[in-house]
């Protein structure tokens, strides 16, 4: 009887930190880009795609800042409700597009040869 209740409390506590742990937000070093079709940069001239590349890397910068943020109040918000974490946002969605964004036009411009 004490080895089940023993074995019981670790299966609850184990089962505690574990979904915790899922509501955590991603941190920026670790959300990659997504597949993007370069065809929408592979229409414009090497001026423009460097234009785009510019405003992108711009959007990419704040998205990384506001995702570090949410993973700083996430923490925070761990510390007083004992494990649960405000989990991903509209930010590492939207760094996740724009980072396969920036490697399309990126790609673009290489095979172009605007360089």
């Amino acid at each position: 009887m004490k080895i089940n209740l023993l074995n019981q409390n670790t299966f609850i506590i184990s089962s505690f930190l574990i979904i915790g742990c899922y509501n955590n937000p991603t941190p920026p070093s670790e959300i990659i880009g997504s597949q993007i079709s370069g065809f929408q940069y592979g229409l414009l001239d090497c001026q423009k795609i460097n234009d785009e590349i510019m405003f992108l890397e711009e959007r990419e910068k704040t998205l990384v800042i506001a995702q570090e943020k949410r993973v700083r109040d996430s923490k925070v918000q761990q510390w007083w409700t004992e494990g649960d974490g405000k989990g991903d946002g509209f930010e590492a969605l939207e760094l996740y597009r724009v980072r396969g964004e920036l490697n399309a036009a990126r790609k673009i411009y290489k095979n172009k040869e605007c360089i």
